[in-house]
């Protein structure tokens, strides 16, 4: 907006837009007094509910009763058919299709918690009540709206309250056996698994390599032996040579089957430590799932103990609604000074939007900025209608003139008449 950045090329602007502004006028300010003048009355009515957090905190029962099930609790009253049943109780917006008179009808009622500002920056922190605001155009049917959604929202929370305690203790204690029995099937499948891999287990590897390490020097140990018996046997008896050679025999049978049991088990130490891990990671994942539940178990055995002694989280009636005296909406003088104004404004900006749009060089100062060139001499724009009282002036002193000349030749040529001789 270099052509108008001068306060002088401003006013020069806004007088040659002069017919935009005017128009703009002309057809927003009767609108909006129109507006203001048939705009109806608007009227709000507060109701206040408060909530009673226990005594006896019952850890997350107190913060969900309060925070989270109040969640639930607006949601539930707010959903389609309780608003639609509260439109048609009351006959709101009886014109309008359904969805519109829902939507029309929701816009009508705020519910709003009630946070200590000082504690509303902690997320732990428990709403100390809630706030039911009906905005309709009858002060009357405000308050009886208002009071009719603070009854179902008290409704609403007893409703879930009562018996909400038992099924969740139901539901764990549930939980608790399957994972129980889980568990018991588990560790029996596991003793299982040991027995039948003793010899493969982590546990029992370094002590089966020794073992090995030993039969294998044993049996080196047993084939000097026989390789010694097998050169002095020419000494002995052939009976004692016979029961000597089975005696060897047998040795060394014995403890090359116990090399292959043992090679056998460490063959299989890779895939048993696998399995035995598995049983391990399961059985203690099932504990720590079990040890969860039992916790929320005796949190929820504890919770039906409160509840039978009412002293979980409560929804108490603080304030009824009554019908205000006054509209909450702004006056219709205030409304339309507003509309004035912002007619006004709509009208400087499309002037100046059209000044954007077909942007001129008018002043010696605009060229200077657009092209940092000063002019040497500049032509002044003349008014039109100044130039046509300049012309008029001219052609009439024009005028004046010929007609005095006129008049001299005329008294010119009477003298020389009467001169002249007969």
């Amino acid at each position: 907006m270099e052509y108008l950045a001068s306060l002088r090329d401003l006013r020069g602007a806004l007088r040659r837009q002069a017919w935009v502004i005017a128009f703009v006028c002309a057809l927003g300010i009767p609108f909006v007094l129109w507006f203001a003048l048939t705009r109806p009355p608007a009227y709000e009515a507060t109701a206040v509910i408060q909530i009673e957090t226990p005594l006896v905190d019952s850890g997350r029962e107190a913060a969900s009763a309060a925070d989270t099930q109040l969640d639930l609790i607006e949601q539930q009253v707010m959903a389609r058919a309780t608003v639609l049943g509260l439109a048609e109780r009351f006959g709101l917006f009886p014109d309008l299709a359904a969805n519109e008179r829902l939507a029309q009808t929701r816009d009508a009622i705020e519910i709003t918690k009630l946070v200590d500002p000082a504690l509303a920056w902690r997320p732990e922190t428990v709403p100390s009540g809630l706030s039911i605001t009906v905005e309709l155009g009858e002060a009357r049917l405000a308050a009886e709206v208002a009071n009719a959604v603070l009854n179902e929202i008290v409704s609403v929370a007893q409703n879930r309250r009562e018996g909400r305690v038992a099924r969740t203790l139901e539901f764990y204690e549930s939980e608790e056996a399957r994972l129980g029995e889980e568990l018991a099937a588990l560790e029996a499948e596991f003793a299982r698994f040991q027995e039948a891999n003793f010899d493969a287990l982590p546990s029992s590897v370094p002590a089966q390599r020794d073992q090995l390490s030993r039969l294998v020097a044993q049996r080196i140990d047993l084939e000097q032996q026989i390789i010694a018996f097998e050169t002095g046997s020419d000494r002995l008896r052939e009976e004692e040579v016979t029961r000597r050679r089975t005696l060897l025999e047998q040795q060394r049978g014995l403890i090359a089957d116990n090399i292959a049991r043992l090679e056998a088990a460490l063959a299989a130490a890779p895939e048993t430590e696998r399995r035995y891990n598995d049983f391990i990671r399961r059985r203690d994942q099932l504990q720590q799932a079990l040890s969860a539940v039992t916790t929320r178990r005796t949190e929820a055995a504890m919770a039906q103990l409160l509840e039978s002694r009412d002293e979980t989280t409560r929804f108490e009636i603080l304030e009824e609604a009554v019908a205000p005296d006054y509209a909450s909406s702004s006056s219709r003088r205030k409304l339309a000074m507003a509309g004035g104004v912002g007619v006004l404004l709509a009208a400087f900006a499309l002037a100046l939007s059209l000044e954007a749009v077909n942007p001129q060089i008018r002043t010696a100062a605009q060229l200077e900025r657009a092209l940092g060139v000063r002019p040497v001499v500049v032509i002044p724009e003349l008014d039109r209608r100044q130039a046509r009282r300049h012309a008029r002036r001219v052609r009439h002193r024009e005028a004046g003139r010929l007609l005095g000349i006129w008049g001299r030749m005329r008294r010119g040529l009477r003298g020389w008449r009467r001169t002249r001789p007969a």
